[in-house]
């Protein structure tokens, strides 16, 4: 009976392993900054921003680059891991209607905008829905031109 239990937990525990390691690293989401001019973003669980994607110091009026995800102009891209376990089971279990939102800020946009006005009046560059089968079909690669 031991060797029987010690076998089955022997050929299981690989598995959970490789399932763990492969869900941590799940960066295949990649956002292609199309434009010449450096884009930040955010990633909802809703199709509505509920709070200003960051902070922006009134004085400085610059302090996004430490505060949010961002892309460069021209080409650039950034892959983004989800906040936990893989893609897939982020978008189908986390979001709402199973829809990821992509929300896109140009730096002067955000620096211009004041942080209320954009949550109530829902304010950004561009605004993106995807659904996992709408991403599979796009190879989780999200273009953003203007």
């Amino acid at each position: 009976m031991t060797k029987i239990i010690f076998r089955v937990f022997i050929s299981v525990i690989p598995f959970l392993l490789v399932k763990c390691v492969i869900d941590t690293f799940d960066t295949r989401l990649r956002i292609v900054n199309k434009t010449p001019e450096t884009v930040f973003i955010s990633l909802s669980k809703s199709d509505r921003l509920k709070t200003f994607p960051v902070v922006v110091d009134l004085i400085k009026r610059d302090t996004l680059w430490d505060e949010m995800r961002w892309t460069p102009s021209m080409d650039s891209s950034i892959h983004i891991p989800p906040s936990s376990g893989s893609w897939v089971n982020y978008i189908n279990e986390k979001c709402e209607d199973s829809t990821l939102t992509v929300f896109l800020f140009d730096k002067e946009f955000l620096k211009a905008v004041p942080p209320d006005s954009v949550v109530a009046r829902q304010l950004y560059s561009k605004k993106y829905s995807y659904k996992v089968k709408d991403l599979e079909k796009l190879q989780w690669r999200i273009e953003y031109v203007e």
